[in-house]
């Protein structure tokens, strides 16, 4: 683990944060050549909490994702219809919970009274800020188009100590956020290879590309690196996967199982 960076002294907290995520974001800066001699730190993210060990996008799930010792945890944001951010993937809550319905059209206290799986409640964006604070950085993935923005102001809010990465499918969401914080660290998700190449995330003015590792290729992982981009490589929990994640040269790699994933590996 990297030593923490201390701010100097009589700045405020908004210097402060801004001051540290951008040494977070130097410090985190890719080199030239991920597979040079030495080391390569392969980040350990546990993917909806850690989705393989308990219900997905919960507390439960975050804190096992903290146990399982995850560097983030990755987590899906939508908005509810009283405009509550909450954690959840899928648009409708049928899958995941005993309810019905779309999350967008519930209201907050409606989503309360459904059972996230094993008594677990669906979980307010603010409530998992507070749960992985000080123990594990956050992936938060903007699943409702719009979000972005109000997704980086509750961290903004909130007293979150840690790593922040503001994902997305939706591109103008994390270029937003990018136009709002320049020193945001933004992920834009993809899941296959575009015909532009890398022309998309320079568009999404994006710091780091999620690769399905589908379409995983050594190639367009050396292009991404070459244009200054960390790769993080998604939903890989076979351990034969994890190994061609590796191989191939990946920054992190997002898994049900993140106790799957070795932090470090011999050059």
């Amino acid at each position: 683990m990297a030593a923490a960076v201390c701010p100097p002294p009589n700045i405020s907290h908004k210097e402060s944060w801004a001051l540290l995520k951008e040494l977070t974001a130097l410090e985190n800066t890719h080199p030239p050549s991920p597979t040079a001699p030495g080391n390569h730190r392969v980040l350990r993210i546990g993917h909806r909490g850690a989705a393989g060990h308990a219900p997905e996008n919960t507390l439960a799930a975050i804190r096992r994702g903290i146990a399982l010792g995850s560097d983030f945890v990755e987590v899906d944001v939508q908005s509810t219809r009283d405009e509550r951010l909450v954690l959840m993937h899928d648009t409708f809550v049928d899958r995941t919970t005993n309810g019905a319905g779309l999350v967008s059209e519930l209201t907050w206290a409606e989503l309360q009274r459904l059972d996230a799986g094993n008594g677990e409640r669906v979980p307010s964006l603010e409530a998992a800020l507070a749960a992985a604070s000080g123990h594990a950085g956050v992936i938060l993935e903007a699943k409702t188009p719009g979000i972005g923005p109000a997704i980086h102001r509750a961290v903004q809010a909130s007293d979150f100590s840690g790593p922040v990465i503001y994902a997305s499918f939706l591109h103008a969401d994390i270029l937003a956020i990018r136009s709002i914080d320049p020193l945001a660290r933004t992920m834009a998700l993809i899941e296959s290879i575009p015909p532009a190449g890398v022309a998309f995330a320079r568009d999404a003015n994006a710091t780091l590309v999620g690769l399905a590792i589908d379409s995983a290729a050594p190639g367009f992982i050396a292009a991404l690196h070459n244009a200054g981009l960390e790769v993080l490589l998604y939903t890989v929990n076979e351990p034969s996967l994890i190994r061609t994640a590796i191989h191939l040269g990946a920054d992190g790699i997002i898994s049900d199982y993140p106790d799957r994933v070795p932090k470090t590996l011999p050059a």
